[in-house]
């Protein structure tokens, strides 16, 4: 929110007089009209509602009051939309989310389907609409429209000052839906928390440096937004930043970049990332596979999609304030807990008392027999010929190949999970975006310069990208036979080899 604060300001403070004005002047059309249409009670002439000392150090000079005013409600509905964009995490963040695009995938490969798997096929893609939107962001939208319209209407009395929080409302579904409204192109505030450079980055970037305990310097997120800079261009606006800011740009980037290579996709973490993932699957297929009966939300793993179905707004707040990783612990301990007492354990269940128990308690049962490129091509039997022939192959997998390779995983295990009774793998896909937009560009004061022209910086991390494992394969078992190591070599010539 702080961060969204100064790059909006940043933004028209290092804007030429005449497209800071024209801006404005767009939003205030754009403003009015919503006004209109919503027959909403607001004199822009005279707003003593936005005389907010707390705003005062991210005032701008503007041409007249009622500029002034358009400013304050736009910069408060990005202060806004800052705060709440990542709302719609469920626990355990990405992790979840990712388990749970997974069980779509499979449901939709099934032709029987139950009525369970098809409430969930229906209300996740009712989030999702029909799965084009990423998950968390979905939900945060809606549990936006949800805390305008019932938490923050509860706490104000005065009629005014509720239309000013529609207002406020409209305005930031719009900007989180990139609409375009009377002239107006609303995707440009989106920028600012979800581009190239953004507050959301700028954020976490040093955050999950700092928590990781990864060394290195961290990045001058303020410095970055104070060159921040609104620029209009063949009749369309962009948020871009000055062309002097390319290396603290450069080294913000390849920051984010190592994040991913040497933190997020470190073997030892992405193997907690796929247990968690495959304990999730776990229980989503037991609640698929029971028959209908009576149980509160809370007790079962369906809570996660179930929120949604509450049409009464007061219940689904109760039940997604309950959405935390405690909640979800305790399912994994009462799982992990009704599995241990069992008198005998299937090959599954002594699978997921491993699993339950590396997630709850930090035990290790699964280990990579590769941690890095060079062991990997190494365990696979590589020849020198054939490290050449592959060492572009990996790193930014597309979403096609990546289902693919996947599925074709999925039956690797089932293959080998059967022959051996006491064997269990799980594995995790290495695949991430170097996070440079295309039409990403700086400005010289003149013209709008595109970073390719001026950086070879999407060329360093595309080269550094290439040199990733495709994959983490984990067993409990130290070593695999050769017939395994056949079977990953056939998997990764069927779906690299093009």
């Amino acid at each position: 929110m702080h961060l969204s604060s100064y790059i909006f300001k940043n933004a028209l403070l290092n804007a030429h007089k005449e497209t800071k004005n024209s801006f404005l002047k767009d939003l205030k059309k754009a403003v009015k009209s919503i006004i209109k249409e919503e027959k909403l009670n607001i004199n822009l002439d005279d707003l003593a509602y936005f005389d907010n000392k707390a705003l005062y150090q991210f005032t701008i000079p503007t041409k007249n009051k009622k500029d002034r005013v358009i400013y304050t409600i736009i910069l408060q509905t990005i202060r806004l939309v800052g705060l709440l964009h990542d709302v719609g995490h469920l626990p355990f963040s990405h992790q979840v989310e990712y388990a749970l695009e997974k069980v779509y995938h499979s449901i939709k490969q099934e032709e029987n389907l139950s009525k369970k798997e098809l409430d969930f096929i229906k209300i996740y893609e009712e989030i999702t609409e029909n799965s084009s939107e990423v998950l968390h962001e979905a939900i945060g939208k809606q549990l936006l429209i949800i805390l305008f319209e019932y938490e923050i209407f509860d706490l104000i009395k005065e009629n005014d000052e509720k239309d000013l929080i529609k207002l406020i409302k409209i305005l930031a579904i719009k900007i989180l839906k990139n609409k375009k409204y009377k002239g107006f192109d609303f995707s440009v505030l989106h920028k600012v928390i979800d581009s190239t450079v953004d507050a959301d980055r700028l954020d976490y970037i040093n955050r999950d440096m700092l928590a990781s305990g990864y060394i290195t310097g961290p990045n001058d997120h303020i410095r970055i937004t104070k060159e921040a800079v609104l620029v209009e261009e063949n009749g369309k606006y962009h948020l871009c930043y000055f062309d002097m800011s390319l290396i603290d740009i450069e080294h913000m980037l390849e920051m984010r970049f190592n994040l991913y290579k040497k933190v997020i996709f470190n073997h030892g973490i992405a193997k907690t990332d796929a247990i968690l993932e495959n304990v999730v699957q776990y229980l989503a297929k037991k609640y698929f596979d029971k028959e209908e009966e009576n149980y509160k939300l809370s007790d079962s793993i369906s809570m996660l999609w179930n929120f949604a179905k509450h049409k009464d707004i007061e219940k689904r707040l109760d039940t997604i304030s309950q959405l935390d990783e405690n909640w979800l612990i305790s399912l994994f301990k009462e799982e992990y807990f009704y599995i241990k007492r069992k008198k005998e354990l299937s090959h599954e269940d002594k699978k997921y008392i491993y699993c339950f128990e590396e997630v709850l308690f930090g035990k290790r049962y699964f280990r990579s027999p590769w941690k890095n490129l060079n062991e990997f091509y190494k365990v696979l039997g590589f020849t020198t010929i054939q490290r050449y022939q592959f060492r572009e192959s990996f790193g930014n997998i597309t979403h096609k190949r990546r289902i693919e390779l996947q599925d074709r995983l999925d039956n690797f295990i089932t293959k080998w999970e059967k022959e051996d009774k006491e064997l269990f793998f799980t594995y995790q896909i290495v695949s991430f975006k170097i996070g440079i937009e295309k039409s990403f560009s700086f400005y010289d004061g003149e013209n709008l310069i595109n970073i390719d022209e001026i950086s070879t910086l999407r060329k360093r991390l595309k080269q550094s990208m290439l040199n990733t494992v495709p994959f983490y394969i984990y067993s409990n078992k130290k070593n695999m036979n050769e017939e395994m190591k056949e079977d990953l070599r056939q998997i990764l010539f069927e779906v690299f080899d093009n």
